[in-house]
C-alpha cells in the first residue's frame, strides 16, 4: 500500500468512497440528500492524501490545514480492517509539527474506538444540527 497526495485522477473513486462510507455508517442520520459531488464541495481546499493498492483506491484522509484538522477520513468497505486509515492518519501526523483535532460524531463507536487506539483523547464535546460530537486531539 502507499499514500499519495490527491491529483484528479482519484477524484471519481473517491467521490465513491465517500458517499457509500457516510451512507453505511452515519445509520443515525437522514442520507438520502447525499450525493458523489458533495466530496468536492465538502474537501475544497483542503489537503488530500489518497491510500492505494496498485490502481486500487483504498481511501483518504483530507486536513484543513489553517487548523490541523483532520475533516475527513474514510476507507473504502472492501479494505476496512487493513491498516489504511493508520497509513492515512500517520500521514497527516508525519506532515504536521502541530497536535492534530478532528470531530467525531459521539454515535460513531467505532471510529471512536479506532482514534482512541491512535492516541487521541477528548479535548471537548459540543452539538451541532445533525448530531452530539467529540473534539479530539493527538497532544
Amino acid at each position: 500500500m502507499e499514500i499519495k497526495t490527491f491529483s484528479e485522477q482519484y477524484r471519481n473513486a473517491l467521490r465513491s468512497i465517500y458517499l457509500e462510507s457516510r451512507k453505511s455508517t452515519f445509520t443515525w442520520l437522514e442520507t438520502s440528500t447525499y450525493q458523489l459531488l458533495d466530496f468536492d464541495q465538502d474537501t475544497e481546499e483542503e489537503r488530500i492524501h489518497v491510500a492505494l493498492e496498485g490502481d486500487d483506491v483504498l481511501g483518504f484522509i483530507s486536513v484543513w490545514e489553517p487548523d490541523n484538522f483532520i475533516h475527513h477520513l474514510y476507507v473504502s468497505e472492501r479494505a476496512s480492517r487493513i491498516g489504511v486509515g493508520t497509513q492515512l492518519l500517520e500521514t497527516a501526523k508525519n506532515l504536521s509539527d502541530k497536535p492534530l483535532t478532528l470531530k467525531c460524531m459521539s454515535k460513531n463507536d467505532m471510529a471512536l474506538k479506532f482514534y482512541a487506539s491512535k492516541g487521541f483523547v477528548i479535548a471537548s464535546q459540543g452539538s451541532d444540527d445533525y448530531c452530539d460530537y467529540y473534539v479530539m486531539t493527538n497532544r
